[in-house]
């Protein structure tokens, strides 16, 4: 009977011990334990490594001040010229020719000299002058283009200006003058920068501007009617016109306003003006300037 009593309270006991077992846990909490994943959290992102960066391009070559680079010689006079500027100078079948470079070809049998010209970069012409690397800028340079105290310009050969270009059926439209455009609404062209440019913004309201960085891109655009009119230099402008075939373009030429075109030298060179200046008078008197410009200009 003893027995039967005995052995279920010690299983009791047994399974009371091992109850107790299992509700026994760490002191410390739970929330405080690391886990995995907050150890995956807590570990910094690994970032891509970097690309290469790019070699740098090496920076272009300097601009050439003179082509080609001719020696100072009293027998040549070294004619700086910008080949992109009709009707005063530019190359058609490698030949440079225009209004500039006749009168410079008469301008060295004046003087005794043979003609040699060379291409210069037009916003550093002066520069090329005073560096001795040409006697002479010869390429429609307005008088005072420069404000450079060592250098001279000759006597004015030519009175010009700026003047409209228009389409010839529109004649009627526009000849009363540029005054009357204040407040239409019309598209004008200019070259940007120029003094075309300076005089519309100035002095012209309520009308619309388009800036174009080549002549012949504002040529395009007003055969195309993007623009309906082109102010411009007053050569430039007549030579265009005249080339126009068939003669669908026609110059205003009333000038808008006044300029005068020189010839550019260094200030200590007074012979070489002298020259020039004595050349302009006589090429005057005897007409042969006013046919050599009529010849290149012939609405002018």
């Amino acid at each position: 009977m003893r027995k039967y009593i005995i052995q279920p309270f010690l299983a009791l006991l047994a399974l009371l011990f091992c109850i107790s077992l299992s509700n026994c846990g760490s002191d410390i909490p739970e929330h405080v334990l690391p886990t995995k994943k907050i150890e995956q959290c807590q570990q910094a992102p690994i970032k891509p490594p970097p690309a290469p960066s790019k070699p740098t391009p090496p920076p272009p070559p300097p601009q050439a001040l003179a082509d080609p680079e001719i020696a100072a010689d009293p027998k040549v006079l070294r004619v700086g010229v910008f080949l992109d500027a009709p009707p005063f100078v530019y190359q058609k079948d490698k030949k440079t020719q225009g209004l500039e470079a006749d009168l410079a070809q008469q301008l060295g049998t004046f003087s005794g000299k043979t003609v040699q010209f060379v291409k210069v970069p037009e916003k550093r012409a002066t520069e090329a002058l005073l560096k001795g690397y040409i006697d002479i800028i010869m390429s429609g340079r307005k008088i005072g283009t420069s404000e450079d105290c060592n250098v001279i310009f000759s006597e004015p050969y030519l009175r010009g200006g700026q003047i409209l270009l228009i389409r010839s059926r529109d004649t009627a439209l526009f000849s009363t003058g540029i005054y009357s455009l204040e407040n239409s609404g019309f598209t004008l062209g200019v070259i940007q920068g120029s003094a075309g440019d300076l005089f519309l913004t100035r002095n012209i309201h309520g009308i619309r501007i388009l800036r174009f960085q080549k002549v012949d891109a504002a040529i395009q655009a007003l055969a195309l009617k993007k623009i309906d009119l082109f102010l411009h230099d007053a050569p430039t402008i007549c030579y265009y016109a005249a080339a126009s075939k068939p003669p669908a373009l026609t110059p205003i030429l009333t000038l808008v306003t006044e300029e005068y075109l020189g010839w550019e030298m260094r200030k200590e060179d007074e012979k070489l003006r002298q020259q020039a200046n004595h050349f302009i008078r006589q090429s005057k008197a005897d007409g042969r300037l006013q046919k050599t410009i009529k010849q290149w200009t012939p609405n002018l």
